[in-house]
């Protein structure tokens, strides 16, 4: 998991060095010119928050993503007899659903595939932990914690920061980000529209509820692992 820390620490650097070029035009909008240079208008600022808005999410989805497929990668080291009933049933969903509605010929081939495995004794390999449908946001986060029976430990200002309602509509950071991001990337709304109600401090401030959070969860998933809170009481030491 700690390769997933660095990699967030990386991206939220990236993250601010954007959020002050952001800063440096905006400082820059109407300011007299010399005859022949392009004039910077708020609509390329307003365009630049969407693009931080974008980047934003993107990083939720790396970082979830990243953890996840750790998870999975770690949990193949034991063998999946000693594993918690839970953690199966997601072995079993990874290997199995791949996004069809219904069990066809492929799915009951993977299927008898699993069995084979399971019978051998042997370890798998890797596997990645499937999502819940839609975006990420704190919701589907928890909902896979609770999946895999991970209990998700924040500090109390980085919980008020992630679950506050304190977006439009009673929406939490994670929320309120997602449903931005899901209007922008699909065209219901412009990029020049997308940010447009939002200061570059805010833009800040919202980072500051989400990726604090974020490390936070790969931080508890990493203690999960560690302890091996995957396997069987049984077999857990």
């Amino acid at each position: 998991m700690n390769e997933v820390l660095s990699y967030l620490e990386e991206r939220r650097e990236e993250f601010n060095r954007h959020l002050k070029i952001a800063r440096m035009l905006e400082s820059r909008v109407d300011e007299s010119l010399d005859e022949g240079d392009e004039p910077i208008e708020i609509r390329h600022v307003n365009t630049l928050k969407s693009g931080l808005l974008i980047h934003l999410y993107n990083i939720v989805e790396a970082i979830t993503t990243r953890t996840l497929e750790t998870v999975g990668q770690t949990i193949v080291a034991d063998r999946p007899a000693n594993w918690k009933e839970k953690v199966l049933n997601e072995w079993v969903r990874a290997e199995i659903w791949s996004g069809e509605d219904r069990i066809g010929d492929g799915a009951l081939k993977r299927l008898t595939e699993l069995g084979a495995t399971l019978a051998s004794g042997n370890c798998p390999p890797g596997f990645s932990i499937k999502g819940e449908p839609g975006s990420w946001n704190d919701k589907s986060i928890k909902k896979v914690a609770s999946r895999l029976e991970c209990e998700i430990f924040l500090s109390g200002e980085v919980r008020r920061g992630a679950y506050e309602p304190y977006y439009r509509n009673d929406t939490t950071a994670l929320t309120y980000l997602a449903n931005r991001r899901n209007a922008i990337a699909h065209g219901a709304i412009t990029f020049e529209e997308g940010a447009y109600d939002l200061t570059l401090n805010e833009i800040d401030q919202l980072a500051n509820r989400i990726l604090p959070y974020l490390k936070e969860v790969s931080i508890s998933y990493q203690n999960y692992l560690e302890n091996k809170l995957y396997l069987a009481n049984e077999e857990v030491g």
